[in-house]
């Protein structure tokens, strides 16, 4: 290869204008994660400043603007919701650890999830009926999680491990709970680890093959 083409060799990402657009993005989303996670808010200035941007180069990466950045924001705060709902639910964890262990794994993952960002989620959710993006993500997030719980309902029950039942209503019912637990009595109790036990109980009742349904 001449010199002259090793000039233009391209070995990565960061080398493409692609590549810098990538990392300013994720600069302003980090930016507006730890303004809102501290302050419960945030400007595109500040976000701008924390950046080390201009407040223009925010209107070239999120033509939305502010709101273009709150979708953002909140889609990674979703990404690790997700992530901690998802973690627990496989065949492998739910034989090693038993359907109680499992349902524990779930709940106490979540509260964390939803604790470590519970400024951006209420930042976020109070802004959804108007933002088609924050409705985008979170329906998206919603989906991908009724999925992989259908799945765990079925490895389950295959296994025998879960009860008998319809898996969409039953991956429905532990996407509610995953949902329901983003509330402030809970996240905000001081006896939070016994809610928490309490409500995976539950789960184990309604789950559990051995538990004489109605």
């Amino acid at each position: 290869m001449s010199s002259q083409e090793a000039a233009f060799e391209i070995v990565g990402p960061e080398r493409t204008p692609d590549g810098r657009a990538a990392r300013t993005r994720a600069a302003l989303v980090e930016a507006t994660l730890a303004r809102l996670r501290s302050d419960g808010s945030f400007t595109a200035e500040q976000v701008a400043t924390d950046a080390g941007v201009s407040v223009a180069t925010i209107y070239n990466r999120f033509p939305d603007g502010r709101d273009g950045l709150l979708a953002a924001a909140f889609d990674r705060a979703l990404d690790g919701v997700v992530e901690a709902s998802t973690r627990p639910l496989t065949a492998e964890h739910l034989l090693d650890h038993g359907l109680a262990g499992t349902m524990t794994a779930l709940v106490d993952g979540l509260c964390e999830a939803f604790s470590a960002d519970a400024l951006v989620m209420r930042a976020a959710l109070a802004r959804l009926p108007e933002s088609r993006s924050l409705r985008d993500a979170y329906r998206r997030h919603e989906a991908t999680a009724r999925v992989a719980n259908r799945r765990f309902v079925e490895l389950g029950q295959a296994a025998g491990r879960i009860a008998d039942g319809d898996p969409d209503e039953l991956a429905d019912l532990l996407v509610v709970l995953g949902q329901g637990i983003n509330n402030p009595v809970l996240l905000g109790a001081t006896d939070r680890g016994r809610l928490c036990a309490r409500l995976a109980d539950a789960l184990v009742a309604v789950l559990d093959p051995g538990t004489e349904k109605p």
